[in-house]
């Protein structure tokens, strides 16, 4: 026989259309942008894995200052690596100032992966990477000139050892349209002047198995071999230090946590939402369930009963949220991340774990919290059903209000009778109010730490010597690097020495220390390992496993690096290196140096440009969340805001019979909720804050540099100015409800 309970669902839905249209469009949204996401980063991550080790990413790199020799090579090999050249020629003035590297071919090592035409095949053709070509709009058939050769482009790529455009390894962010990386055959390559040409030579363990501890100590025993043979060693890393090749891999694998995180916080209040809503429909409909109870209907029919269509909304949300999740949000996550990412082709597959974190998971989440409530609902007797007796807990009398005046106390105790949906609405008002804080705030953000750079910056220029020369108008610098523990992750940080002239006239920002092992650090560096002036810090040459105890003296406003600063003449000694030993200069004007002897050179618009490439990669989603915190917003505010009218419609039909006017309910009732919101609003800002603080500290751990916390009183202020306008918006809907409460309604017989 057919459970005649079955016919009041469609009674319930028509009804209440209006609140399950609302929660259905909510989690479909939320589950629309999980599920998208999840199915984008696996797929990805799947390809960027399997395309490394197909296509053979080096283990390390290192650079030289001149081309090694064959009996060095030699030596190398014997630690069981295959070493190959990986040379580049730097074009320094492309379209605007982007800076280029032009790699010579590869079939060995970090093989092209191809996305359009084929590779170059004489001294013609180039093949350029894909979303560099995309950045510059250059098309298959263009015509390049780069280092005073016109090249034709015969199709995309994506390197391997470049899946993130990193120019400096120091750098917060990629790079993406001030820095692009190109490959030529070897004919082609001939044509560079010397000059424009560094050494990089990349190698790559025969053995693959090797542990991270394993492949560091080979690193170091390759880099002890070059320098005993008297290499002048430029710049060595390995794989697992260069961001250009780990942090995208290292990027997606902490991204979903953290979607994952927001989402299902983001389900629990919506299930809040429904558990609230449930609980004000048992109070309505109190009578009817303690009638049904004394015909014999068990408990747990009725908590069946009234679970059931939370649970439905629910699992067609999730069905309808991953059937557009998989097709229609493919392509927008797709371009946030090859936008901002130097990826292989992507192949989407279908992922099962992904498909039961958004769908199983919510479900789950959704019948634990609603069925406690019920099954705590339920417990109690017919007859106190039958009384509408729900409370649980007496309360011999009203709570003692201070003597304000009427409206207030009236107020009040509004906000205690519905202080469960209030709660709800705070934690709901927070949770989106942080989306919007992140999706407002990291602009003037990256905007203030572009600025700061700017100004903290003591020089224009910097070069970086292959072998010390002579040059006029620029200060000799020592520039070396060791590391440091970091006491997040207990992993070592790379940390830039800078040598400088006692007598300088460019680090003018602090007092360079006369006594020996004594340093002056940057801002970033202070902040980053939380270290005080006074402080001693141990720090380690990995090159000859040597280690030094350097006290701090004071903090300089330099916040483009983590640096440490000494005199050049101290550098030296605490090195072991001859006095006077420089490798850099740096100045306000350029120098007339020959090119055969420069092995990089920076401007300021190369410490700028990546911090600016921020905005472009991220642009797509900041407007995802900015819309999808927006629609939160509105959506809890009616659903709960809502409940408080309904709870309240015997209430206000009676003040209508008494002669109140609408204007002096909505003072009662509506403008309460409007106080609860502000008041939220403004609670959660300094909370929000401290969120974001944290979020900062933990991107923060993932690289090499440091983003301090910045949001102007802009930010505050939209954020609570978007929370007024949507509420207002809602509230213009509650005054035609309110309007539409009869007076009839407070004259039906009440028991």
């Amino acid at each position: 026989m057919r459970n005649p309970l079955s016919k009041r669902y469609l009674r319930e839905l028509k009804k209440n259309v209006g609140r399950y249209i609302c929660t259905f469009l909510l989690l479909v949204t939320t589950i629309i942008l999980e599920s998208g996401f999840l199915c984008v980063m696996e797929s990805a991550k799947y390809s960027l894995d399997e395309y490394l080790i197909e296509n053979k990413v080096e283990d390390g790199y290192f650079e030289a200052a001149f081309p090694l020799e064959d009996k060095i090579k030699s030596k190398l090999e014997e630690e069981d690596i295959v070493l190959c050249d990986n040379f580049y020629s730097t074009a320094e003035e492309f379209n605007g100032g982007t800076k280029v590297y032009i790699f010579n071919e590869r079939s060995e090592m970090n093989i092209p992966a191809l996305f359009e035409g084929s590779l170059p095949a004489d001294k013609n053709e180039i093949a350029v990477d894909r979303l560099f070509a995309e950045n510059h709009n250059i098309k298959v058939g263009d015509s390049l000139e780069l280092n005073k050769i016109k090249f034709t482009v015969s199709g995309t790529i994506s390197l391997p050892d470049y899946s993130s455009l990193f120019l400096s390894n120091q750098d917060l962010v990629m790079n993406t349209t001030g820095f692009g990386v190109c490959v030529v055959s070897n004919e082609g390559f001939a044509g560079f002047e010397e000059s424009t040409v560094t050494y990089r030579y990349s190698y790559r363990h025969n053995d693959r198995n090797l542990s991270d501890k394993e492949k560091v100590e080979a690193a170091n025993r390759i880099r002890k071999i070059l320098v005993g043979n008297g290499v002048n060693v430029q710049d060595f890393l390995i794989a697992k230090d260069n961001q250009s090749i780990s942090f995208l891999p290292n990027d997606m694998g902490k991204d979903g946590p953290i979607m994952e995180v927001l989402i299902y916080i983001l389900v629990v209040i919506i299930a809040f939402v429904f558990a609230v809503l449930s609980a004000h429909t048992i109070e309505e409909e109190a009578s009817i369930i303690g009638t049904l109870r004394s015909m014999g209907y068990k408990k747990a029919e009725l908590v069946l009963h009234y679970i059931a269509l939370p649970v439905i909304v629910t699992f067609l949300a999730s069905v309808a949220g991953n059937a557009l999740g998989y097709t229609v949000m493919i392509e927008p996550f797709k371009r946030i991340y090859y936008k901002s990412y130097c990826l292989p082709p992507l192949t989407v597959k279908f992922n099962q774990v992904a498909f039961i974190k958004t769908t199983i998971i919510p479900i789950v989440i959704m019948i634990v919290i609603n069925l406690l409530l019920l099954v705590n609902k339920m417990s109690l007797s017919p007859l106190r059903f039958l009384r509408k007796d729900l409370k649980k807990r007496k309360q011999k009398k009203a709570t003692k209000l201070p003597n304000f005046k009427f409206i207030n106390r009236f107020r009040i105790r509004v906000i205690l009778q519905n202080k469960g949906s209030y709660l709800v609405l705070f934690f709901g008002i927070f949770l989106s109010s942080f989306l919007l804080m992140f999706g407002i705030g990291l602009k003037p953000l990256m905007d203030y730490y572009v600025d700061t750079i700017d100004d903290t910056i003591p020089y224009e220029y910097q070069y970086i010597l292959k072998v010390p020369v002579e040059a006029k108008g620029g200060e000799k610098v020592l520039i070396y690097s060791l590391e440091t523990e970091y006491y997040l992750t207990k992993d070592n940080v790379k940390v830039t020495f800078y040598g400088v002239q006692e007598d300088s006239d460019i680090f003018i920002d602090f007092k360079i220390p006369r006594e020996e092992n004594h340093i002056v650090v940057s801002d970033s560096f202070a902040k980053k390992l939380k270290v005080n002036v006074g402080d001693e810090i141990i720090f380690e040459d990995t090159v000859y496993e040597k280690k030094y105890s350097l006290v701090v003296d004071e903090i300089c406003p330099y916040t483009n690096n983590l640096g440490a600063y000494m005199s050049i003449n101290n550098l030296c000694r605490l090195l072991e290196k001859d006095t006077g030993t420089f490798n850099s200069y740096v100045s306000q004007k350029k120098l007339d140096i020959d090119d055969a002897y420069i092995a990089k050179f920076m401007n300021r618009s190369d410490f700028l440009g990546a911090a600016k490439q921020v905005m472009i990669s991220f642009g797509n989603v900041i407007a995802i969340i900015n819309v999808f915190s927006v629609f939160a917003y509105l959506v809890l505010m009616y659903l709960l805001t809502k409940i408080v009218i309904d709870k309240n419609s015997l209430y206000i039909s009676f003040m209508k019979v008494f002669g109140y006017e609408k204007k002096e309910i909505r003072k009662l009732y509506l403008d309460t909720s409007a106080i609860v919101v502000l008041i939220s609003l403004l609670v959660c800002l300094p909370l929000e804050a401290n969120l974001f603080k944290m979020i900062l500290v933990y991107i923060s751990s993932l690289i090499e540099g440091y983003m301090d916390f910045y949001l102007p009183v802009s930010v505050y202020v939209k954020i609570v100015l978007v929370g007024v306008i949507a509420y207002f918006g809602i509230n213009a809907l509650h005054l035609g409800k309110v309007r539409r409460i009869p007076m009839n309604e407070a004259l039906k017989n009440r028991e």
